[in-house]
């Protein structure tokens, strides 16, 4: 009774535990999911500069704007912003002091919803509402040209308990520009600014047909004279198969680039699902006009989009024409569908497996769209029983990726191969299991000799009875 009584105290110890314990579990699992993120989607002209992708060369100050959501905390408050500092340019590509552990980013304004209008904000979010951040930081004078993307880190409450989230704002960092040479001495000189597609990238690593992307780009003023503006990019493909996505425009209007200077900018775009898989051109055509001189100039650049085929490929089950024997011949068939719209290359065949010997490999070369491969295959079972092999079906695409597929293959082997029965193309030999030609045909002689008998025994029968009809007679 008393170790019973043990029992159950020790049981609500216990469960006390695991509930107290529970308390900040469930902090640490909030604080994983992520309740301050990032956002894009708004249409109110100020803050769509905020979220514009900032730029700068080498040895540049720049302002970082920080956009920021309160994804779905009842509250958030005193909430903060820093960047690390670390010896890791490709994530802190700032100067920063000796002593310093963190650059700090400001408070800059809150969307109210309500007004539509951007006003202060004292660091404190409801759900659903978004603010901005801003960090001006100098580029350090030795980075490499190219993307950055800086880990922001958000301290905030939830009333209760303090809260990170780690959010990542991506720059660009272009190439410095040369200094000017100076004048070149005749007041009749007019200069052209030229304005070029400095670099691009896309969001995503692979492009298929029917895929909405976002390009970026980045536009420079190499002119180190003056200043460009009203610069429009008109974007143009001539197969028609890459147009502006849903509630874009073939056309985005900029405006000013000062000397020297860049403008990054994403544009989504829509692949057409019945896109050629090739790399489809993009071509970008610049207008825009000299501040000094107010001519207008025209420049072309082109954009190569790797368009792919999502591969649409059908395999039937393998199919066993014979029944297996050990060191006899079985042939399987496999048959193979490209539903897809792009060509399938380099189509093989073969087995995978222990207890199986394929006589060939099946290649089937290049499998148009709509077209259909049918292998046959030749394999010798080499042990009996039950075999759990594999057949494997591997192809590429047009860029050269393989793709294997494996599709499991069951047989049951027969031990013992099949006994041949003698027969005139063997020149009259016996052969293994065959019975003496004397002993197939000896049950013929019996059956003859039985007849014989049988016939003999109704001949006497009818005599006897002849014969004792005319004894009759004669009394």
């Amino acid at each position: 009774m008393r170790n019973t009584k043990k029992i159950r105290l020790f049981a609500i110890v216990l469960a006390l535990a695991l509930t107290l314990t529970a308390i900040p579990l469930y902090s640490a699992l909030a604080d994983d999911a992520g309740h301050i993120v990032l956002f894009s989607d708004v249409t109110d002209d100020t803050e769509k500069s905020y979220l514009q992708t900032v730029s700068g060369a080498p040895g540049d100050k720049i302002t970082v704007y920080i956009p920021i959501l309160n994804q779905n905390l009842e509250n958030a408050t005193d909430i903060s912003c820093s960047l690390p500092v670390s010896a890791d340019t490709s994530v802190f590509p700032f100067s920063a002091g000796e002593t310093d552990t963190e650059l700090t980013a400001s408070r800059l304004k809150k969307w109210d919803a309500e007004n539509e209008e951007l006003i202060s904000w004292d660091g404190n979010l409801a759900v659903g509402e978004r603010a901005y951040f801003k960090m001006d930081a100098t580029l350090l004078s030795s980075l490499t040209p190219g993307n950055y993307y800086l880990p922001f880190v958000i301290t905030y409450s939830d009333g209760s308990n303090t809260l990170t989230d780690t959010v990542s704002v991506y720059i660009y960092v272009r190439e410095k520009t040369a200094a000017s040479s100076g004048s070149s001495g005749g007041s009749s000189y007019k200069s052209k600014p030229k304005v070029i597609l400095e670099a691009y990238n896309f969001s995503e690593d692979a492009i298929y047909a029917g895929d909405t992307v976002a390009l970026r780009l980045v536009v420079a003023n190499t002119s180190t004279r003056e200043a460009i503006t009203n610069l429009q990019l008109d974007f143009s493909n001539d197969a028609g198969v890459i147009l502006p996505a849903p509630g874009g425009s073939n056309s985005v209007f900029i405006g000013t680039i000062d000397k020297g200077d860049a403008y990054v900018l994403t544009v989504n775009l829509q692949i057409a699902p019945d896109a050629e898989a090739k790399s489809q051109l993009l071509n970008v055509k610049f207008s825009y006009e000299g501040t000094k001189n107010r001519q207008d100039f025209e420049e072309t650049a082109s954009v190569s989009v790797p368009v792919l085929q999502k591969t649409r490929v059908r395999i039937n089950d393998p199919v066993i024409y014979d029944d297996p024997w050990i060191g006899s011949t079985v042939s399987i068939g496999v048959t193979l569908y490209n539903l897809g719209k792009s060509t399938l290359y380099n189509c093989m065949v073969d087995i995978v497996g222990e207890g199986l010997t394929l006589e060939e490999t099946y290649f089937g070369g290049n499998i148009s769209s709509g077209g259909t491969m049918r292998a046959d295959l030749s394999v010798t079972p080499n042990v009996g029983g039950e075999l759990d092999a594999k057949v494997r079906v591997t192809y590429e695409d047009v860029n050269g990726n393989p793709t294997e597929e494996l599709l499991p293959l069951n047989m049951f082997v027969n031990q013992d191969a099949p006994m041949s029965v003698a027969s005139p193309g063997n020149g009259g030999m016996e052969l293994p299991g065959d019975k003496p030609a004397s002993a197939n045909i000896g049950w013929i002689f019996w059956a003859l000799g039985g007849v014989a008998v049988v016939a003999g025994l109704v001949v006497l029968g009818i005599r006897v009875k002849k014969n004792r009809e005319r004894a009759l007679e004669d009394l």
